[in-house]
């Protein structure tokens, strides 16, 4: 059985201890320093917390050390005492060896000529997909919109949106479900544009605009009255998007600027609605 001595137990101890602060304490210097260039409040908070709680159980880990080189020793040595553990000299003595002299012996070998191997021919079968192509910035489509504001309101110049996540839907916190950037048709209805916002003034007109192959297919404008920062959705509903196979791409516009886009792919074939047909009543007279 593995067995240490106070010593030992004390010095390993302390070291693994040691390791651990060093190892929080950088980890929470670093999260600081990350949070002075986060451009998001809610992401800035966090990784604040999260230094400081960091740096918090480094400093716990360095009052235990200190405790345990202080007084750990003289506590343990109290319940369980130490034992003496005899050393046992060994008694040298001369054993006489007997020298063998080895014979040369010599053993034939044989060489295997390898025989030549066709190589297997690889036959390719091309498939038809998707990609999502890089295409130019959008343009704020002013002839399709409608303003809101009889007076426009001037976005606040540090507006900013973060990356959008395109997801089949979300929960109460904003964390995406089902997000991907390529989409089967057949498997999907409506779809969700997940973003964090920052610095945003209230009543400014806010534009979320779907395009297919370029081309705007649905157009979503609204009055800003959800804050200043946070996290937000923008749906594109499957009776409107119709979500055919092509390229796709949702802008995000702050009044007539755009603030960001997300490119995703559509493949295969969409859900198509079978209609039902209901006979209509007749009125039959009676004689």
């Amino acid at each position: 059985m593995f067995q240490l001595n106070t010593d030992s137990f004390l010095f390993w101890t302390t070291t693994t201890l040691t390791l651990a602060l060093a190892v929080l304490l950088l980890r929470g210097l670093f999260m600081l320093f990350q949070s002075r260039g986060e451009p998001f409040f809610m992401i800035r908070r966090q990784k604040l917390e999260g230094g400081w709680r960091n740096i918090g159980f480094a400093f716990v880990f360095l009052l235990i050390a200190v405790s345990l080189n202080l007084a750990a020793k003289p506590l343990i040595e109290i319940v369980i005492p130490p034992t003496i553990t005899p050393t046992i000299s060994p008694t040298p003595s001369v054993t006489p060896t007997r020298t063998l002299t080895p014979t040369i012996t010599l053993t034939p070998t044989i060489t295997l000529t390898p025989s030549q191997t066709l190589p297997p021919t690889l036959t390719l079968t091309p498939s038809l997909t998707f990609t999502a192509s890089p295409s130019s910035t959008p343009a704020f489509p002013a002839e399709l919109v409608t303003p809101i504001n009889s007076t426009p309101i001037t976005p606040n110049a540090n507006a900013a949106v973060g990356v959008i996540t395109i997801a089949q839907n979300y929960n109460a916190r904003y964390v995406p479900i089902g997000a991907a950037t390529q989409f089967d048709a057949a498997k999907i209805s409506d779809l969700h544009a997940i973003y964090t916002f920052n610095d945003f003034n209230e009543g400014v007109q806010l534009t979320v605009v779907w395009y297919k192959d370029g081309k705007p297919i649905f157009i979503d404008t609204d009055r800003w009255i959800y804050g200043v920062g946070g996290y937000a959705a923008a749906k594109c509903p499957l009776v409107q998007c119709k979500w055919n196979a092509g390229n796709y791409r949702v802008s995000i516009f702050l009044g007539d600027t755009l603030k960001r886009s997300a490119d995703f792919v559509i493949t295969g074939t969409p859900i198509t609605a079978t209609p039902t047909i209901t006979p209509s009543p007749t009125r039959t007279q009676r004689p």
